[in-house]
């Protein structure tokens, strides 16, 4: 394995034949068609991300590995180092995202190939301590089963909730604070999750989309709500292909789903101050009026305080935590102390790593 520091160019970590593995701090320019034809989800909905080729460049320190037969990118994979905080102490953390292999090369073991070369190199190559993670659907069977092979475990386990309006109207009290004042929104946010575990605010103001309600120049409550796009290729069912092809014309359930171009808010660093947790609903109320959209998405830990607002009536008949759709929290710890355990505080979760 190569122990070069890289730059733009690209290190060849693993040869075998026309068979090569390298890194490098730049990604392929292939990699982004790549991703957009990956198709993600095992059991179930089967979908396609959009909007990698504005996203792969906004990564913090990424280390991209490229898999090639010959000159040709099969395969793709990311680890992106920060700087993920615990409330006693903070470590370089390394996000695992982007695993994709080209269609006609799936199921030969290339993934996992991609996997444990990434993984053995930040081991091998980067100061300790640090740790490894991703987040891993708890269906997606393949990848746990890579990822216990690798020695990660599950510390935390997160739901997905769905908040939903048919008809959403902006508050009078809502504000583009990444405009007014961004740094005041950096500090509500560090201080609301101090005491949680990978804590990681590189993406709060985020294409300056937080977003507040605001009395008397107060912040009451606030999110980081960014929009993604997704395009359902497989829905479940007898009735999936009847859903997927209908769904477009019908005025009322395009509003929820549309296979084409389904389109989420995902949300991250919600703020509430104390005794205005009623607020919670207007504020998401109020962000998908503002993107002029129905449906946000928030993946959160199970253990976070933050759930019991969520099971709350005031949330709205449309919205709830889908059904068994769980996400496991995957680390792996390299020499970290033992007064840090992974798993024991609540998972700050980030929009930007998630979608």
């Amino acid at each position: 394995m190569s122990t070069q520091t890289f730059g733009s160019e690209q290190a060849i970590l693993y040869q075998y034949g026309s068979l090569s593995l390298c890194v490098s701090s730049e990604a392929d320019e292939r990699a982004v068609a790549l991703l957009q034809q990956t198709t993600y989800g095992t059991d179930g909905v089967r979908y396609r991300q959009t909007g990698q080729e504005v996203k792969i460049h906004q990564l913090h320190h990424p280390y991209f590995f490229h898999l090639y037969i010959q000159q040709e990118l099969i395969g793709f994979y990311c680890l992106d180092q920060r700087l993920i905080g615990f409330p006693t102490a903070s470590f370089a953390g390394f996000y695992g995202r982007y695993l994709a292999v080209r269609e006609d090369y799936q199921g030969k073991g290339y993934g996992r190939l991609l996997k444990t070369v990434a993984v053995n190199y930040i081991n091998l190559h980067l100061p300790v301590p640090h740790l490894l993670y991703s987040y891993i659907e708890a269906k997606n069977t393949r990848s746990m089963a890579v990822s216990l092979r690798q020695n990660f475990t599950s510390v935390a386990q997160l739901k997905t909730f769905m908040f939903r309006r048919f008809s959403p109207k902006v508050d009078a009290r809502f504000n583009v604070a990444s405009l007014t004042d961004p740094a005041r929104v950096l500090e509500l946010v560090q201080a609301q999750y101090a005491e949680y575990g990978f804590q990681n605010f590189l993406n709060i103001n985020y294409q300056s989309q937080y977003f507040t309600l605001e009395e008397d120049g107060q912040i009451l409550a606030g999110v980081q709500a960014n929009p993604i796009l997704w395009k359902l290729v497989h829905i479940p069912g007898k009735l999936g292909p009847l859903l997927r092809n209908v769904a477009p014309f019908l005025p009322g359930l395009r509003r929820f789903f549309n296979p084409a171009k389904q389109t989420f808010i995902t949300l991250e660093g919600v703020y509430i101050a104390k005794g205005r947790e009623e607020l919670l609903p207007t504020l998401l109320e109020s962000v998908l009026a503002h993107f002029n959209a129905h449906t946000a998405m928030w993946q959160i830990d199970e253990n976070d305080p933050l759930t019991q607002l969520l099971n709350h009536r005031r949330m709205g008949l449309l919205s709830q935590f889908q059904p068994d759709v769980i996400t496991h929290v995957m680390v792996k710890s390299v020499d970290l102390p033992s007064t840090i355990i992974p798993g024991k505080d609540p998972v700050y979760v980030s929009n930007f790593d998630y979608a």
